[in-house]
């Protein structure tokens, strides 16, 4: 007869065994084979880290942006695979990540931008290692984007015009390479005959400034709202008392005592 911590533990093993099997009777997923939409993703991608480096000055660039440009070429070898046991040691590490962004977070409490960017980035890293699909690739491009938010609302210079400048010059090649993957248009002309197609520099530099323009009438016509001011309190001027002042003596006509009908308590 069977006891129950073996029976318990029997059935553990059978469950995984039945979700490892689940995961590898799964069709594959239509992979991404554009390479050049997968390096401009991750070019956007470490733009948006190196724009909070820099806003925030940190330097999680110097191993996010490494080890995201080895995930990309992992995710690129290994897009026609299942890859099983990846997606189960990511899952692990996403879980090690929130663990310790909730411990950063108790001591972070009045300001959690940073922190919640720190999480992006290591979520973004670890993502980085599984991306076979165009979709995955679109969720590396929302992520370079709310890193870009979050730098422009912790920069205080000049610099983040220049990088959000970059950001969107990347942008504009992704969408068109995007929006031909979703059509399975694939583009297989060489870089040095971009010229005929709609990547080509002159195309892109015209709708560049026309996006560049019309960011930028936007940004003049909005109505500047009061936001967040510190403002000091209404207070008289200093008052020059000759003599020792003694705080248990104050004259107060407005306060009633316990007892009183009258104001002008002493």
């Amino acid at each position: 007869m069977t006891n129950a911590p073996e029976t318990q533990q029997l059935g553990g093993l059978s469950g995984v065994r039945s979700l490892w099997e689940y995961m590898g009777s799964r069709p594959l997923p239509q992979s991404e084979n554009s390479i050049m939409l997968r390096v401009l993703v991750q070019i956007l991608v470490s733009v948006g880290i190196v724009a909070t480096d820099i806003a925030a000055s940190t330097s999680m660039s110097l191993w996010a942006v490494p080890l995201g440009m080895g995930g990309a070429v992992w995710s690129w070898r290994q897009r026609n695979r299942r890859n099983i046991s990846t997606k189960l040691w990511l899952a692990f590490g996403m879980l090690v990540a929130l663990a310790a962004f909730l411990v950063r977070l108790l001591g972070e409490l009045n300001d959690t931008r940073l922190v919640l960017a720190q999480l992006l980035v290591q979520l973004q890293v670890l993502h980085s290692f599984d991306l076979p699909r165009r979709k995955d690739l679109g969720y590396s491009m929302m992520i370079g984007l709310v890193l870009l938010g979050v730098a422009g609302t912790l920069s205080q210079t000049i610099t983040f015009g220049l990088l959000l400048l970059l950001f969107l010059a990347i942008a504009l090649p992704i969408l068109i390479l995007d929006y031909r993957s979703r059509l399975g248009i694939t583009l297989e002309t060489p870089i040095w005959q971009l010229g005929k197609t709609e990547l080509a520099p002159q195309r892109l530099g015209v709708v560049f400034l026309l996006v560049l323009t019309l960011g930028l009438t936007v940004f003049v016509l909005l109505p500047r709202l009061p936001g967040y001011q510190l403002r000091s309190f209404p207070v008289s001027s200093t008052i020059n008392f000759e003599g020792q002042f003694d705080s248990q003596h104050i004259a107060n006509p407005g306060y009633v005592r316990e007892g009183t009908s009258q104001g002008g308590g002493g």
